[in-house]
């Protein structure tokens, strides 16, 4: 099937702030044309991998290349192991690296991806990895900060979609490829095969069938597997036994196939397990939604009669707001910078897509696919959320009676919402939910102290407005640029290719930052398109690029326009705007517990 959407970011509020612009009759079509045999095309319930929490199943078998979901929503998490010193971190085991999401100039140290959805869902099994990740995409929706006071409010990191990579079955549990080194920076998981592992007990198969013939029959098989291929094997490490075939039945399917295959059946609920013991997640899809200026929404991808649980979240507790989400004062002394713990200088953005309440400090923060895009409007809700049942999606009654300190010592989801349709919805019917009157309240006081200060920010452009505006311009030189420089926002960044013969058809990755440059000189090239001269300034390598082990300045010839962009100053973009709305959403009075309340005198 061939479809076409446009793509943006996820609203957050029903008073104009941007989002996601997908055509929601495109997406709707797509789920109409989807296999009927079962329910469902997407489940989340408990992971197939023992005391691996929560995972995501298929409803439907799947091929390669095939796309899920209709793309998550990422939100940057800015330094977080410098502002936040506390041990306690919700979300370490469910980010992904900032840089791999295209966040790397955000903020010159680390920058992690909460990607709520299928991305924080999916599990990892690195023998049967059978997803991928595909990336982000960038844009902020048209919210200029002089224009609209949503600036800065909600992720303009979005579309991070997951495809099928190995043939799944209905049933089949997805698992995306963590890294070797996810698991061996958790001692918990020493032991556990790792990627080199499985490749070479695959070898090792693979050697003991080469050693026989076509004629070969079971028997003499079976003896090289077990005379052989075993006392061969145990010359390596204990993680490489353990990936390997369990009996000789898998050895024939490792063979016939490959080591994941034999993996397949344990990884694998029956669609009626999972009507009983999960929850649908693909009864949302998003869309433009049909508030003016709202951008993206949330939309019914079926009918959903009166009392659907139209989607279920586990969540992420934070147990006091105050020792995570508070971002300090930068402090610049010489060459280096420091955090000014006396001032906060803002909120993560984490916040605005939490639930909270004014008399407790937990903060609470759903990671089910769907429910962010679904905007506030009083007048029109027509979902409420409630508990999950006992023991589904991960839910523990036990955690109402909880107090917030008590809640320190456990980081995995215990507690999960519902979100239950208020009355019948139609195919194609946008969703709402009452974000609280507290949240009201906050946003209007927003605007109106936004109206005051929109005049300092209307010259503003973002590198990637530079990067459009000027792609047929020529760019300046650093002699040009002494008298009519760029704006002190903005830094210019060339591709790290150095080969000059590398140039020839070139196209840039969106994650290839570059590195810093200087503009020396530029030349009409063949085709009227400039090349340009460059100095470029490396910066020392990191796990994700190897290249220089230190700084060092290299002159570049013929440098096309394409291997040239400009990228924001680091803390320049429209989330760091010390006036960005922050607000979490209000969790209804009646599903907050007593034991939670630690700030009575506040209600």
């Amino acid at each position: 099937m061939v479809f076409i959407a446009i793509l943006a970011i996820t609203p957050r509020y029903s008073q104009g702030i941007g989002g996601l612009h997908v055509f929601a009759l495109v997406w709707l079509s797509l789920f109409a044309c989807l296999s009927t045999t079962a329910s469902c095309d997407l489940y989340l319930a408990q992971s197939t991998i023992p005391e691996a929490g929560l995972g995501v199943f298929t409803g439907i078998s799947r091929n390669p290349g095939d796309i899920l979901g209709a793309g998550d929503v990422c939100i940057p998490l800015l330094d977080p192991g410098t502002h936040h010193d506390d041990l306690f971190d919700p979300f370490d085991d469910f980010v992904w690296m900032g840089e791999d999401m295209g966040m790397k100039m955000e903020i010159e140290s680390q920058v992690k991806a909460f990607c709520p959805g299928l991305d924080c869902a999916i599990n990892c099994n690195l023998a049967l990895i059978n997803v991928e990740k595909h990336g982000v995409d960038f844009d902020d929706a048209g919210l200029h900060r002089s224009q609209h006071p949503g600036a800065g409010a909600t992720t303009p990191y979005f579309n991070s979609t997951t495809k099928v990579k190995r043939r799944l079955p209905a049933g089949g549990e997805l698992f995306k490829d963590y890294g070797d080194s996810w698991f061996t920076s958790r001692q918990k998981f020493d032991g556990v095969p790792l990627s080199d592992d499985f490749a070479v007990a695959q070898n090792l198969v693979d050697t003991a069938f080469n050693l026989g013939d076509a004629n070969t029959d079971r028997l003499h098989l079976q003896h090289l597997f077990e005379d052989i291929l075993i006392p061969i094997g145990e010359i390596w490490n204990l993680t490489t036994l353990k990936a390997l075939p369990s009996s000789f039945d898998e050895v024939l399917i490792a063979n016939r196939e490959d080591i994941g295959m034999t993996h397949q059946p344990n990884a694998t609920r029956s669609l009626e397990w999972l009507e009983v013991n999960g929850k649908c997640i693909d009864n949302i899809v998003p869309g433009r939604s049909t508030i003016d200026g709202a951008g993206h929404g949330a939309f019914a991808s079926r009918n959903l009669p009166k009392g659907t649980v139209v989607t279920g979240t586990p969540l992420h507790h934070i147990p006091f707001q105050d020792e995570f989400t508070p971002m300090y004062r930068v402090v610049t002394r010489g060459q280096k910078q420091y955090l000014d713990r006396r001032e906060v200088a803002g909120q993560q953005l984490v916040l605005n897509y939490c639930f909270g309440h004014p008399q407790t400090t937990l903060l609470l923060c759903p990671y089910g696919f769907g429910v962010n895009y679904i905007n506030h409007n009083r007048s029109k809700a027509n979902v409420r959320i409630r508990w999950a049942q006992n023991g589904i999606t991960s839910h523990d009654e036990s955690w109402l009676l909880k107090s917030p300190s008590e809640m320190l010592a456990e980081t995995g989801a215990h507690l999960a919402l519902d979100y239950i349709a208020t009355r019948d919805i139609k195919r194609g019917e946008e969703l709402f939910f009452d974000y609280g009157e507290g949240w009201e309240k906050a946003w209007y006081e927003h605007v109106k102290d936004w109206q005051s200060t929109k005049f300092w920010s209307s010259m503003y452009r973002n590198g990637r407005d530079w990067d459009s505006e000027l792609q047929k311009l020529p760019l300046r030189t650093t002699l040009e640029a002494l008298a009519d420089p760029y704006p002190q926002t903005i830094q210019i960044r060339c591709h790290s290719i150095l080969d000059e013969d590398a140039w020839t058809n070139f196209t840039r990755s969106v994650f290839e930052y570059g590195y810093p440059c200087e503009i020396l000189d530029r030349v009409k090239g063949e085709d009227t398109d400039y090349m340009y001269t460059v100095k470029l300034t490396t910066e020392p390598h990191n796990e994700y690029d190897t290249e220089f082990e230190s700084s060092e300045t290299l002159v570049v010839n013929n440098v096309p326009r394409d291997a040239i962009r400009f990228v924001d100053i680091p803390r320049t973009s429209d989330i760091h705007l010390r006036d960005a709305f922050r607000q979490f959403i209000g969790l209804p009075n009646e599903l907050m517990p007593e034991a939670w309340k630690n700030l009575k005198g506040k209600a």
